[in-house]
């Protein structure tokens, strides 16, 4: 049997010890209490026998009240970090992420953040290597990847060994506009997340066009296409300037053609195609049968990113922890980034 790396027995380590240390009733400390801090505060509200906000970052003390209970309210993220919470969770803006996770990691705290989880490819591939080097448990929040409807779907092309042939994701409303954030930062994290989490590898190559300059030049509607080894194109489009609120993803198999869409009843969806016969076979596939796919949780996608990070910290599943899919996430908005420069300049 082969000797287990040094490195791995001090993560085990510290693993054990931080499972260890931990009360029955989670400390945590919330970093920002803005538009999506206080979602946060709202989903934690009711978690209190499991977790509790003992300390919130935030300019405006007053909306601690909507946990309901006394906690500490600070102005500064670093006395946050320094104070006796257990583990911290990060919603502050996107340009931040970086130095509170840093500074979490090197406190050996365990934090839970929001996406992206960082900016540029440099910053990501440093937090990375820290991260694993550190042991600390991380866990970037993906939201739609704690979606119990995508997971019944991840689980379904698992189960029945289908290759995934095509993917479309069509998602945004109108709004937000963030100032520090681009809508390709902002809301093409979430899509290319499922997609570099539903076929398990990176592009080879990126095309991407922003269009409607908003903000510091941030393009408010982006169209990607990320092709994947094997023949296999994902196809995306979102952003904060459409009609109203959507996010639609297809995946295409071999043999069935699968339909989440967040905002309809039933929210996923499935019926039969003959991919590879599709000219053959013309109008077959509108013709067949619509199938449902029961998702019998009605828990919110963050209320089950809440209870992943609890539950690992405790020594649970910690398959959705780590580091790897954000940096690759980061990886992949940089490339289109730059190739919306690129055709800009043409």
């Amino acid at each position: 049997m082969a000797p287990v790396p040094n490195a791995l027995l001090l993560s085990l380590a510290i693993l054990l010890s931080l499972i260890a240390e931990m009360p029955s009733v989670l400390r945590v400390g919330l970093i920002g209490a803005g538009c999506w801090g206080q979602v946060y505060l709202r989903t934690l509200a009711p978690l209190r026998s499991r977790c509790r906000v003992t300390h919130l970052c935030t300019r405006f003390p007053k909306r601690a009240a909507i946990l309901g209970y006394p906690v500490e309210v600070v102005s500064d993220w670093k006395k946050l970090i320094r104070s006796e919470c257990d583990a911290v969770i990060v919603a502050s803006p996107a340009p931040t992420h970086a130095a509170i996770v840093k500074a979490a990691l090197e406190a050996g705290k365990p934090c839970l953040v929001e996406k992206p989880l960082c900016l540029d490819v440099d910053t990501a591939e440093k937090l990375h290597l820290q991260s694993k080097r550190s042991g600390i448990p991380v866990l970037v929040d993906h939201t739609l990847l704690f979606s119990p409807a995508y997971a019944v779907l991840a689980d379904t092309l698992k189960e029945k060994g289908q290759s995934i042939r095509m993917i479309f994701s069509d998602a945004g409303n109108f709004g937000p506009f963030r100032s520090q954030t681009s809508a390709l930062w902002d809301w093409g994290s979430h899509d290319v997340s499922l997609c570099l989490d539903l076929l398990g590898s990176f592009p080879r190559k990126v095309f991407a066009l922003g269009s409607l300059e908003g903000h510091a030049g941030f393009s408010e509607q982006v169209s990607l296409r990320l092709d994947f080894p094997g023949g296999v194109s994902a196809w995306i489009q979102t952003g904060s300037l459409t009609a109203q609120k959507h996010r639609l993803l297809g995946v295409v198999t071999e043999n069935r053609l699968y339909v989440w869409n967040n905002q309809a009843i039933p929210a996923l969806t499935s019926r039969a195609i003959r991919f590879s016969r599709r000219y053959q076979e013309e109008g077959m596939a509108s013709m067949a049968k619509t199938r449902t796919l029961p998702v019998s949780s009605r828990s919110t996608p963050l209320t089950q990113a809440i209870l992943t990070f609890i539950d690992g910290l405790r020594g649970g599943d910690r398959s959705r922890f780590g580091t790897k899919l954000a940096l690759d996430v980061v990886r992949v908005l940089a490339l289109c980034e730059k190739a919306m420069k690129r055709d800009r300049m043409l």
